[in-house]
């Protein structure tokens, strides 16, 4: 572990505002995750991803721009206009990565970089390479196709985790120069516009909290209650009546007629961008990617402002996401409208888009969403997107990438690297961040929200600093061991998440159901003395006692293998059944059932199912196992795979929803 990991550099400048409401994180350089299920994941992502991520970008000509920016070289930008943000989010995860690890040559070359995107800043402030090249007249032109705000955004929260590691305030004072000007074009007695795509929103409440500077936090509730306005000079009422489509120029090209035609069908305000109505109004709708970073910025600005209609509206599309438009991996986004985001209610087709970068929104709101209010069933959705629906688009050996994550495929394989690099990126800063979504503390109160192996050091509100050791095989085995270490006896309560799916339910709303509601009980000791393992309202059991040093608790959450069946209205799953054990959905591909058609594979619903783990297969893995049916009527054995670890291996066909035929009456004798 190196010295960073351990906060011995970065606590002078950081302000660290807390929340007017609702619970505080626990920032994962506090938790350290090693051994167990997401130990090794973070070294790879350390060893692998992040270098490779920072090879394909330097290849790619990301890094350049910024030379070309700063007059170093010539030469027009490479890539497209939000080129920037995938440099940043790399870098980002680096920085995330080296508060864990130590990491001298990649901090060498980390600040190589940041010189080199330093040396391009403008005298104002404004920091995007594309514009600086080129179009520097029309920097905040045409905001809903060009991304300037969400480059900004990816550039704060970047210099933010900066400064956090290396307790220098270079690129954070880069960061601060850019929202100055920024705050100095968009506010109210300004400019009232918005981006295209949302980032700003979320990123500039980090960096308040970073600074203590509250303009920030205002320009992002500025941002959140201008979508849905016409925008201009004033706060007006938008029409859609009114909107005019330019029509597409005579003469173009092919090329050129589809990229305008493209750029007339985004330019359209009929939600794709969240941008149609005010956010208050709206349910789950448009681009999968925009809505999570949005709602983030939503529960963001619940908890660290007097905005309760925020806190009500983004409770009120979270129960149309997670009731009506979420696929049984976390994953969002159909892409019915062609806009990569949210189709009709109940229309979940297999083949679908489900974009990696959705995911990690989808996994950024529900931590938020259950900092806001403190209760379970945010975290289990949190839980269910991270195994399944986010660790899908990052193949095992930390170096190939899903853009898209369908629920079923012909025969999938990922890419060592994407051109329009979002996801690859994202995947990079994600996985570093995995121990600070694990714990949260409020007055006199440790939430535990994920099982993994490691260790946390939590500082309680005037009282002792309290030290949390897991010992746990989760997600393969549901036995938990926690060891309490107050540095001095000390009353709190520890609140322990008793999953849903450990209650009979694999999603907090009726979306999907196991096949059986009855759960095994839970077990659950203090010290070797059987308790209570009832949880509260909030979903948590809560064990409110004067902790000594060398407390255990042990946490036993039965796993059985479960069938989920969807929601009648979910026409592409009727006569369809799908596994889950634990936190986990499991898949079928061709590779392992000898031969048979995977999409013609029966599950009769009275076959008996068993799981084994196997150390030797996809990094290690549970599998589930059991008697089907191939060809209607002969028996074969059916083997099924974590969705997460599908095309590791060769190129194969996969689904997770699998046929299930009616069952038989019983015969009369």
């Amino acid at each position: 572990m190196c010295a960073l990991a351990l906060g011995l550099a970065g606590e002078a400048s950081w302000a660290d505002v807390p929340p007017a409401r609702g619970l505080e994180e626990v920032s994962h350089r506090q938790v350290e995750l090693r051994g167990g299920f997401w130990g090794p994941r973070l070294k790879t992502s350390h060893e692998v991803t992040v270098p490779h991520a920072l090879d394909c970008l330097e290849k790619d000509g990301h890094v350049t721009n910024f030379d070309k920016a700063a007059g170093l070289a010539e030469g027009q930008p490479s890539g497209h206009a939000a080129f920037d943000s995938d440099l940043h989010k790399a870098l980002e995860g680096a920085m995330y990565s080296m508060q864990h690890y130590d990491g001298a040559q990649l901090r060498k070359r980390t600040e190589g970089i940041l010189d080199r995107i330093l040396a391009a800043r403008q005298t104002d402030g404004f920091l995007i390479s594309y514009f600086i090249i080129r179009d520097s007249d029309k920097r905040w032109q045409d905001m809903r196709l060009m991304h300037q705000l969400y480059n900004a955004g990816h550039f704060f929260e970047m210099a933010v985790e900066h400064n956090r590691l290396t307790g220098q305030t270079r690129v954070l004072d880069a960061a601060r120069r850019f929202a100055d000007h920024i705050d100095g074009i968009f506010g109210p007695g300004k400019r009232y516009d918005v981006g295209g795509h949302e980032e700003i929103e979320l990123a500039l409440v980090k960096l308040y909290r970073a600074t203590g500077e509250k303009r920030y936090l205002e320009l992002a509730r500025f941002f959140l209650d201008e979508r849905g306005y016409a925008h201009g000079t004033e706060r007006k009422p938008f029409d859609p009546n009114t909107a005019v489509q330019k029509p597409i120029p005579e003469g173009l090209s092919d090329q050129d007629k589809r990229r305008e035609s493209r750029r007339a069908r985004n330019r359209v305000r009929n939600g794709r961008m969240q941008d149609h109505k005010p956010l208050i109004e709206q349910d789950a709708i448009g681009h999968a990617v925009r809505a999570g970073y949005i709602y983030s910025a939503m529960a963001d600005i619940a908890r660290f402002m007097d905005a309760p209609q925020y806190a009500r509206a983004v409770e009120h599309i979270w129960q149309d996401m997670v009731g009506r438009k979420m696929y049984i991996t976390g994953g969002l986004g159909t892409a019915q409208y062609h806009d990569e985001g949210f189709g009709d209610p109940y229309l979940l087709p297999n083949r679908t888009y489900c974009e990696s970068c959705a995911a990690i929104a989808h996994v950024l709101w529900e931590h938020r969403m259950n900092l806001l209010p403190g209760q379970a069933k945010y975290a289990d959705v949190m839980e269910l997107t991270l195994y399944n629906g986010m660790l899908s688009g990052i193949s095992i050996a930390g170096n190939e990438f899903f853009y898209q994550n369908p629920l079923t495929s012909k025969g999938g394989r990922r890419s060592r690297w994407i051109g329009l690099s979002c996801c690859p990126t994202n995947l990079t800063r994600i996985i570093p961040q995995v121990g600070g979504l694990a714990y949260a503390r409020g007055k006199q109160r440790v939430q535990v929200n994920l099982y993994a192996a490691g260790e946390a050091t939590i500082k309680l509100d005037d009282g002792p600093a309290v030290k949390l050791a897991q010992q746990t095989d989760y997600p393969w085995a549901g036995r938990v061991k926690l060891t309490v270490t107050p540095d001095k006896p000390a009353e709190f309560t520890l609140c322990l998440r008793i999953p849903g799916w450990a209650l009979g339910r694999p999603v907090p709303s009726d979306l999907y159901r196991f096949a059986d509601a009855k759960a095994p009980p839970v077990g659950l000791k203090v010290n070797g003395k059987v308790a209570k393992a009832a949880p509260k309202d909030d979903g948590y059991v809560h064990l409110q006692r004067r902790w000594q040093a060398g407390d255990v608790v042990e946490l036993d959450l039965p796993m059985p293998i479960r069938r989920v069946y969807a929601h009648e209205k979910v026409l592409a799953d009727k006569g369809k059944v799908s596994l889950m054990r634990g936190p986990v959905i499991y898949c079928l591909e061709g590779i392992d059932q000898a031969g048979v058609d995977v999409f013609k594979l029966a599950l009769p619903p009275d076959a008996a199912l068993r799981s084994e783990y196997r150390a030797d297969l996809l990094g290690g893995v549970t599998v589930i196992q059991g008697k089907a049916l191939a060809d209607g009527q002969r028996p074969v054995t059916l083997t099924a795979v974590p969705y997460y670890a599908w095309a590791n291996r060769e190129k194969t066909p996969m689904t997770i929803w699998v046929n299930e035929p009616p069952a038989m009456p019983p015969t009369d004798k």
